[in-house]
């Protein structure tokens, strides 16, 4: 019943004017125009919500009004279009079935309106449509109209998104600017800046001119890893090995829920703490630093190898305002058609053994990033490894284990050549995805990945570390281990700083959310809905905020959202802007 609230708002704003104008349809041109418009903005409701009954799965949310954006923001919607319509052919049929009886129903309605209305029928009428359309346009008897936020009332938290309906989104979120300024009062909001002073650290730097390898593999959610997971199973049996020989940060989380978002946390330090991804947004063409261009000012090679075709994901793009020296692409493979998986690129065995002959050519110190593609849906496998992995009970399983395979011939193939004892590797995840288990679907389960570090000549780059760290820390990690002797901007903090505050910050539900230690507080940038106790309640079922004390992580989430705010509104996002604009 509360779901109805919101659908009442999407009826009241799109199917509103035909019922207010229903009194007024006297002629057969009328009736047509209406009828039509009709059909129109239902199937417009229809689509959009049979778009997100599959697309929730991976996003954990609802879409907003960045969707048209996200879903043309380069040639992949072509390449993977078939597939789609392949494998939710159901969804399509659900669809037009809906819209088969929508239609005859509004033709039912309109052969029985065709009798003249008089003027005084026509005012009994309206004022009680339009009076129930003010009210189903507020959602109900509230104090203030029912906003996104207002879902994060349903319990379990997990199943928030479930009541809302993705025209309610898109249209809470249509027009919203992109980033709202914050100015809270100084006594408020922690003293904390972002830019990193090198040497903060210095018991760490101690892999100076070490290559560094970046692989990001697609949707590797911590769930799936049996030696992380605590469920006493998993699908990457060469990862789980690896922990056993690397430093593996088990409490990490995601930034987001999407690739592109995934690609700047980690490679520059930007979270998105707003609807649209920072790589789609309107500071897109911010100048920022990232790990590419100050390894690159430092003599490194630096490259982006991701097997898709042209621009997948802007990554191409992207690569370009990061300051790579090359993006590499489906196209710049030997063998592009030949290898190809049908639907995003090139398959991950070839592509990463690929990787490995290009670093050998480069002949010099280097900082590559990998990005992963197979275990993207359609979770395509070539054939001569299909049958050999875990199916599990979710359809990603399988292409988890292939990609863990390719990872573990890849690590075969560069244990042999003349830089691998050189060579830092980090693994991680841009994201989630598909989950079966209530602990991995809540606001802090879902954003749950590996971190893992792992260098041949570095023993003391081993063991387990549970503090909380996230996707934008990674950066000043690895600038903390190689030596970086620069300031820099960043976002996140050296995982290897044992002074810092360690947090995992994200834009969920209309609200920014920061996990400290145990407690996660989920602030909308004036009050504080929520607050959970995550060791005591990992299913976050008892809201805390009444009782918990969470100033001090307030103030902290006030001072980072506001050096957010800042910093992509007037383009502040490098060492020299940041500190010119603070003199």
């Amino acid at each position: 019943m509360f779901g109805f609230q919101f659908d009442a708002v999407s009826i009241a704003y799109l199917l509103g004017p035909f019922y207010l104008a229903l009194p007024f349809l006297q002629t057969a041109k009328h009736r047509s125009v209406a009828k039509w418009y009709f059909v129109f903005a239902l199937a417009v409701m229809n689509f959009l919500n049979c778009i997100d009954a599959e697309f929730f799965r991976f996003m954990a949310r609802r879409s907003t009004d960045d969707l048209l954006e996200f879903a043309f923001l380069s040639s992949d919607i072509f390449h993977i279009a078939p597939s789609l319509i392949g494998f939710f052919w159901y969804l399509l049929l659900a669809f037009a079935v809906t819209m088969i009886f929508s239609f005859f129903g509004i033709n039912w309605l309109l052969k029985s309106e065709k009798q003249e209305w008089q003027a005084e029928s026509r005012k009994l009428y309206l004022v009680p449509v339009f009076l129930t359309l003010i009210l189903f346009a507020r959602g109900g008897f509230h104090r203030i109209p029912l906003s996104i936020i207002d879902a994060s009332s349903v319990s379990p938290p997990h199943l928030n998104s479930v009541v809302l309906n993705t025209s309610f989104t898109i249209l809470k979120t249509l027009g919203k600017a992109d980033l709202e300024k914050f100015n809270y009062p100084k006594e408020e909001i922690a003293a904390i800046s972002p830019i990193i002073q090198p040497n903060e650290n210095d018991s760490v730097s101690r892999l100076e001119k070490s290559n560094v390898i970046l692989i990001i593999t697609e949707s590797l959610s911590i769930e799936y890893i049996g030696a992380l997971n605590g469920l006493g199973k998993g699908y990457t049996p060469f990862v789980d090995s690896l922990c056993h020989e690397a430093l593996v940060f088990t409490n990490a989380y995601a930034n987001g829920h999407r690739s592109i978002e995934g690609v700047a946390a980690i490679t520059a330090s930007i979270p998105t703490l707003m609807y649209e991804p920072f790589t789609t947004s309107a500071y897109s063409e911010n100048t920022i630093n990232s790990l590419a261009s100050l390894l690159k000012g430092k003599g490194y090679y630096t490259s982006f190898m991701h097997g898709g075709n042209k621009n997948s994901m802007n990554f191409n793009s992207y690569s370009s305002q990061a300051g790579y020296n090359e993006f590499y692409d489906r196209d710049d493979y030997p063998f592009p058609d030949k290898h190809y998986d049908g639907v995003w690129g090139i398959s991950d065995h070839y592509f990463l053994n690929q990787c490995i002959d290009e670093y050998s050519s480069y002949g010099k110190t280097f900082f590559s990033t990998i990005f992963t593609l197979s275990s993207h849906h359609p979770y395509t496998i070539p054939e001569e490894y299909q049958n050999r992995f875990p199916k599990g009970n979710l359809p990603i399983h399988e292409s988890i284990g292939y990609a863990d395979q390719s990872l573990r011939e890849f690590f075969q193939k560069a244990s042999k050549t003349d830089w691998y004892e050189n060579t830092l590797f980090v693994i991680t995840a841009d994201h989630t995805s598909l989950s079966e288990y209530d602990q991995y679907q809540t606001r802090t389960g879902s954003l749950r990945i590996p971190i893992i570090f792992y260098h041949p000549n570095d023993s003391l780059l081993f063991g387990s570390n549970n503090d909380v760290v996230q996707q934008v820390d990674i950066m000043p990690s690895i600038l903390d281990l190689i030596g970086y002797d620069e300031p820099y901007f960043s976002f996140g903090k050296s995982a290897f700083d044992t002074s810092a505050y360690r947090i995992a910050v994200a834009f969920k539900l209309d609200q920014f959310q920061l996990l400290h230690e145990n407690q996660l507080i989920c602030f909308d940038g004036e009050n504080t809905n929520f607050v959970y106790n995550t060791s005591n309640d990992p299913l976050l079922e008892k809201n805390l905020v009444k009782q918990a004390n969470h100033q001090s992580e307030l103030a902290y989430l006030k001072a980072y959202i506001q050096n957010y705010s800042l910093a992509l509104n007037n383009n502040l996002m490098t060492f020299e802007a940041w500190t010119k604009s603070q003199q």
